[in-house]
């Protein structure tokens, strides 16, 4: 059959039908809403009348095939003229009228918000006088982005409409009068859940609500989760009081009103806690303008555990943790379980030597002058020029990690060149079980392939003294040749914890969770 000049193939037999055919559908067919059948998959959309088959006007394969048109009572200009009342849905006792009287203003609002709500319209409180007030229609008055002639300041149109519907409320004794009330409005209605819960006026603002809401952002539920926990709430998502928007809006609220006053809000959380516990300590040091530059803190159970199993420490730094950007710096160890234990915590401005001196300063006079047997860093240079003079008395060993790390690129070629070189390498590296081993090991690799000039091989070699293990068999090390234990709590800090939006009172709560999930790790 030919239909607008394209050939129709014949349905073709499948299953579903009592003639294998897809144009014989079922009774569980699907169907367009005005009643027609839905085409199934595979078919070229068309729909089957008594006397031709007629493609439906919805459906079009082409630019060139036109949509379905519009009914004309849709296109048209509304007339400026015409009034628009609430419907029968609202109850006649909810409709305001003169000379109501009310206990407060407020309660006159809100039976107004009310009508509003079933009605189909927004309001807004447009004028607070010491004895009256005035609640209209959110459409009402004009807009002032957009004028005849001008060029337009911004592509979102206005809604309002110089809509008269209003109330005035006046004070009369002890009580709240209707004075006057105008229900007409010059625009339709929209009484439909869907198109009242954009209206600002009737967003719901429930205390509950927006506890659980807060409560979910707080622990860093995603928005989308969000809403969806409260669509659950509520059954169905067009009835819902509020949108993705507003989850955002709020989440934007709440986390500014954190900011305010931040480093107040954790010196009083600090306090609090050594109120709990005299063990508590905290230092804050100022610069000379008086703004924070750098924050330590350990609790009581961190002091108990350095006490047990401070031998050996790890030093490491991770960004992106917190809203100012400050690098977190962990002192982290490990228990007689092998479990990462963590002695103290330090937020730094920056990664120089002088912040550095005062970290470790600082993490010394909380453990009572105690110096760790051993200490694991990376290779940095502040860090590395600190640590004798606030630790003389502590090993300090290198991240091999690290050390393998900066010098792998160069190692390439020369693997690339030497066949078995690697694996040498990493013998001699790991085998030795003194440092006389491994200098002969060393030396019998060097000879073999010629490496004695070589800058890489000597850059190893002169560092071997600090992150080979074969030097450090008398030194108790926990079974640790890097810093991969403060890199994994910090991973797990940003992964789980926090974000570059965290204020630092609401980081040092954080780290605080942190400290209990260790501790229940252990238990």
């Amino acid at each position: 059959m030919r239909i607008g000049g394209r050939r129709e193939s014949p349905p073709r037999r499948g299953r579903g039908s009592a003639g294998g055919g897809r144009g014989c559908p079922d009774e569980d067919a699907d169907r367009w809403p005005d009643g027609q059948l839905f085409p199934a998959s595979g078919s070229n959309f068309l729909i089957s009348g008594e006397n031709s088959t007629v493609r439906h006007p919805a459906m079009h394969t082409s630019t060139l095939t036109p949509p379905c048109t519009v009914e004309p009572s849709e296109m048209m200009t509304p007339d400026p003229s015409a009034r628009y009342i609430h419907g029968n849905q609202v109850r006649e006792d909810f409709v305001p009228k003169e000379n109501m009287a009310f206990v407060t203003d407020e309660e006159g609002y809100d039976f107004y918000q009310q009508y509003a709500r079933s009605a189909g319209f927004g309001i807004t409180k447009l004028k607070r006088k010491p004895m009256s007030r005035l609640y209209a229609c959110s459409r009402g008055g004009a807009s002032t982005f957009y004028k005849p002639g001008e060029e337009r300041k911004r592509a979102k149109m206005s809604k309002k409409v110089n809509c008269g519907a209003a109330v005035k409320i006046k004070k009369r004794g002890k009580e709240w009068i209707y004075e006057k009330v105008m229900l007409e409005h010059n625009h339709t209605l929209n009484p439909n859940p869907s198109e009242l819960k954009h209206m600002y006026s009737h967003k719901n603002k429930d205390p509950l609500i927006m506890e659980v809401v807060d409560d979910l952002q707080t622990c860093d539920v995603s928005p989308n989760t969000t809403m969806n926990v409260l669509t659950h709430f509520h059954g169905n998502y067009e009835i819902m009081p509020m949108n993705d928007r507003d989850m955002r809006n709020r989440r934007a609220a709440n986390v500014l009103k954190k900011r305010a006053d931040d480093v107040k809000k954790l010196r009083a959380f600090f306090n609090e806690f050594r109120a709990h516990n005299s063990k508590f300590y905290y230092d804050v040091e100022d610069d000379s303008e008086g703004v924070t530059k750098n924050i330590f803190w350990s609790h009581a159970s961190c002091q108990a555990n350095y006490a047990e199993f401070g031998d050996v420490v790890t030093f490491d730094t991770t960004y992106k943790c917190n809203f100012y950007k400050m690098p977190l710096a962990m002192f982290v160890g490990s228990n007689h379980h092998l479990q990462n234990v963590i002695f103290g915590f330090a937020l730094l401005r920056d990664e120089t030597g002088e912040s550095f001196k005062w970290a470790f300063q600082t993490f010394k006079t909380c453990m009572g002058d105690k110096e760790p047997h051993c200490i694991l860093t990376d290779q940095d240079v502040a860090m590395e020029n600190a640590l004798p003079h606030m630790f003389p008395n502590t090993l300090h060993r290198l991240c091999r990690w690290h050390v393998w790390e900066r010098h792998k690129v160069d190692l390439k070629p020369l693997f690339d060149l030497h066949d078995g070189l690697k694996d040498k390498l990493l013998t001699a590296i790991n085998h030795p079980l003194t440092p006389l081993e491994f200098e002969s090991a060393w030396k019998d690799m060097v000879n073999e392939y010629g490496l004695e000039s070589d800058p890489t091989i000597s850059s190893l070699y002169d560092q071997r003294a600090r992150w080979i293990a074969a030097y450090f068999k008398a030194v108790y090390c926990g079974r640790m040749t890097s810093t991969h234990r403060s890199e994994s709590m910090n991973r797990l800090v940003k992964r789980h914890h926090v974000n570059t939006t965290t204020p630092l009172h609401e980081f040092a709560r954080k780290m605080y969770l942190v400290l209990q999930k260790r501790k229940e790790a252990e238990g």
